[in-house]
This record gives C-alpha cells, structure tokens and sequence, in this order.
C-alpha cells in the first residue's frame, strides 16, 4: 500500500465529462463518408458547457459574427445562396439557438432564410429520418447546425437537398 491508496476516492464526477467549448475560433474542414464541413469551434476540456452556449442569444450573436466573417471570405458573392438550420428535434418551442444564428447570418448579409425547412419524422438520433416541408428557390444552400456529434443529422439533411447545385454545410462546435 502507497500513499495513493489511503487518499479517499470518491465518486467520479458527472461533470468530468460534461462537453466544454472554450469559444476560440478553430475553423476546420471535416469530412464523413462523402460529405464535408466546416466547423467554427471544437470541443474543449475547459469553458462553457454546450448547454450554456445554446441557451444564449449573446453567445448566438458571436456564433452568428465569426460565421458571417468566414462566409464573406469563402462564398463571397452569396446571390443565389439561402440558409436553412437542422431540424428542431428537442427544443420545438422557445429559444432555438440555431435558429437565432441563422437569423443574424441572414440580416447581416441577406440572405434568405428558410426557418424549419426540414421537419424530423421518427425520434431516431442516430438514424433520423427528416422531411423537406418547404420549397426552396436557392441552388446554394448552407446548412447551419449548432453541434455536430456523429454526423446523422447532417447525413440526413443533406439527403433531402441531393438536388442542390451546392451544398455547405457550416458547423458550430465540432464535438468530433
């Protein structure tokens, strides 16, 4: 026996693995299957919780700012482009933070914005199933979604656009 063992251990913390995001812009390029985005911040041992961010309108604004920064320099020209967001699958009423982030993306640079475009039909987070519930004009569509964790929401969305010239998807935090 060592000093290690008489320390008293208690339970592991819940918190300990609580997803953290520390709000430094990382934009990077992923790829799953046949499919890439760009993530504007990653996962971090320390700062806010996700819950914390999503629940914030100041934080949606700042997510909104470092999005439309790097849309004006890779898009430029957005003619043509609209914005829709990942479908509302726990938070149906209230404050949406993707939602508000797709709002300010498109006042600030005018985009078109389609507000629950997609509509998910099953409660199966790793096999979602969505439905495209309106028509959309644009050829270029950006895909806004807060968090990306194993990619079926994006899968799945990018499903019911296949008929698009291009698609973008642009990710909040990658927890990947």
């Amino acid at each position: 026996m060592d000093d290690w063992d008489a320390v008293a251990k208690g339970p592991k913390l819940l918190s300990d693995n609580v997803p953290r995001c520390d709000l430094t812009p990382r934009e990077a390029l992923h790829r799953i299957g046949s499919l890439y985005y760009i993530s504007q911040f990653k996962r971090s041992k320390e700062g806010l919780t996700f819950r914390e961010i999503k629940s914030s309108a100041g934080h949606a604004a700042m997510f909104a700012e470092v999005a439309c920064k790097f849309l004006t320099s890779f898009v430029g020209n957005t003619e043509d482009w609209c914005i829709i967001t990942t479908p509302r699958r726990r938070h149906a009423d209230g404050f949406h933070f993707a939602t508000e982030v797709c709002r300010i993306i498109s006042d600030t640079l005018g985009l078109p914005f389609y507000d629950d475009a997609l509509q998910c039909i099953n409660h199966d987070r790793l096999h979602p199933d969505f439905m495209l519930l309106r028509p959309i004009a644009e050829r270029r569509v950006i895909v806004y979604d807060d968090i990306i964790t194993t990619g079926a929401t994006m899968i799945a969305t990018n499903a019911q656009l296949g008929d698009r010239d291009m698609v973008l998807n642009l990710i909040g935090i990658s927890n990947r």
